[in-house]
């Protein structure tokens, strides 16, 4: 069993559909989550923090958001 969840599947923070939803209809969603991705967070969600994933590129990152997106 890996540790990543299915896309319907949450664990600590939201499923990956939940943040589809939460930015279907930002314009800068790709951005946002690009970053958020990279970055790692806190706060969107809770106070649980996101982890940074500095080993993923800009561009990996971008696919990664587009896929979330993608999901309904």
């Amino acid at each position: 069993m890996s540790g990543l969840p299915r896309d319907g599947e949450k664990l600590v923070g939201p499923s990956y559909k939940e943040v589809a939803a939460k930015y279907k209809d930002q314009k800068d969603a790709v951005a946002t989550l690009a970053e958020k991705i990279q970055k790692g967070g806190v706060g969107a969600w809770g106070q649980i923090p996101m982890p940074a994933n500095p080993q993923v590129n800009p561009e990996e990152a971008k696919q990664l958001a587009h896929w979330v997106l993608s999901l309904k």
